[in-house]
């Protein structure tokens, strides 16, 4: 008895101190508040983002949406001549990174092949018309957080005037287009709070850390199903994770400005030909629009007038001055209907004169020779293919740091 006792006594203890051991190590791994990975001396982060003015966020321009249809039988009855579509797509992207960076309100704006890139703002776009007369643009920005901070479809009719200026002949007259654009973009820098920005900062910092090392960069970071990501802590400043990260992160910086150098390269080389595309472009459109207008007043109004002679015929006696009257109204309608078709022919021809005008031009980039510590690689193709590689060279690279050789 004494002895049953006795182990019941000890089975409680042992319970109890299992308990408490329990316990102690749930403390030492936080349980379920602790948010993020440790460092290595068991402690928990406790950094904080960089707090970063307004003017020092970055800004990424993907090359547009070419908004090509997907069907070719299409292409003429909307205006779009592919090849032509697609050197605009990566104009326009530098068109819209210099006059967003002419503002002065952001930090580093640069041109993408895609949206893969790091940066705290995103701004994409897509063309919906260019015929030398009329264009129009959609743009969105993001936030690196998966926020939306603008949505709209920017317009522009060229003048006579802007395309005969004879204090800036050589200006591109879709300028206004974008610099309607870029008024808007940098307005939304002087919305964003402190608090705001340095949480957009933490998490550019990180996703970009994610991409490399996900185990141990991703609790820091929280994403919903719907896109959007929160910030749930940051890195002591001095976790030596951080600071690999952020030496791979300027070299990443460096490959984008360098790849800036082959867009403008590619914007200037198609200056010549594209602005005799735009202003011939321009005649043909106006001339299109002006004849198609025409056409549709003229056969709208002699159908008028073919039904009003009709009636006035109808209602008189055969051979009474209102029933000649009435004809002579119908002649004179069914004259408009046939003006109204050779204008209607015309806008055909000036629009299949345009179609002629799409030309053959694709972006070409220089290989690249990239320098990281003892290592360089040389990066072919296009700009895409250009930045998948590199961004894989990278990866190399961290995997290498992360994994040394040891000496035995």
């Amino acid at each position: 008895m004494k002895l049953l006792t006795w182990m019941k006594r000890t089975g409680r203890h042992i319970a109890a101190l299992s308990i408490i051991m329990l316990l102690g190590a749930c403390a030492s791994t936080g349980g379920n508040y602790v948010v993020g990975p440790r460092s290595d001396d068991g402690k928990i982060a406790s950094g904080e983002p960089k707090v970063i003015p307004s003017t020092q966020l970055s800004v990424l321009i993907p090359v547009l949406d070419p908004n090509i249809p997907v069907n070719p039988k299409n292409f003429k009855k909307k205006g779009v001549w592919p090849e032509l579509r697609r050197a605009e797509a990566n104009r326009f992207a530098v068109q819209l990174r210099d006059a967003v960076a002419n503002t002065g309100a952001f930090g580093a704006v640069r041109v993408s092949p895609d949206n893969t890139a790091t940066a705290h703002l995103y701004v994409t776009g897509k063309i919906v018309k260019s015929n030398g007369e009329n264009v129009s643009i959609a743009v969105s920005v993001v936030d690196i957080s998966g926020k939306r901070l603008l949505k709209k479809i920017y317009k522009h009719r060229v003048t006579e005037y802007a395309l005969n200026d004879p204090r800036n002949p050589n200006a591109d007259i879709y300028a206004p287009v974008f610099d309607k654009a870029a008024v808007d973009i940098a307005k939304l820098s002087k919305k964003l709070k402190p608090k705001k920005i340095a949480e957009i900062n933490g998490i550019e910092e990180m996703r970009f850390a994610e991409s490399f090392s996900p185990d141990y960069f991703s609790g820091y970071i929280k994403s919903s199903k719907s896109g959007k990501t929160k910030l749930q802590g940051f890195p002591a400043d001095d976790d030596p994770m951080l600071a690999r990260i952020r030496a791979l992160r300027v070299r990443d910086q460096m490959f984008i400005d360098n790849i800036q150098v082959d867009y403008d390269s590619f914007s200037n080389g198609m200056n010549e030909d594209y602005m005799l595309w735009q202003r011939q472009a321009f005649t043909e459109s106006k001339a299109a629009r002006e004849a198609a207008a025409a056409a549709n007043a003229k056969m709208f109004a002699g159908l008028l007038a073919v039904a009003a002679g009709a009636a006035m015929a109808s209602n008189s006696s055969p051979y009474s001055s209102s029933s000649y009257g009435g004809a002579a109204v119908a002649l004179a309608g069914i004259g408009a209907i046939s003006s109204g078709i050779q204008d209607s022919k015309q806008a055909k021809a000036h629009r299949e004169s345009l179609s002629e005008m799409g030309r053959s031009l694709n972006i070409q980039l220089a290989p690249k020779v990239m320098e990281m510590e003892d290592r360089t690689v040389e990066l072919k193709g296009t700009a895409s293919e250009q930045f998948v590689a590199w961004r894989g060279f990278l990866r190399e690279i961290y995997e290498t740091e992360k994994t040394p050789e040891i000496s035995l």
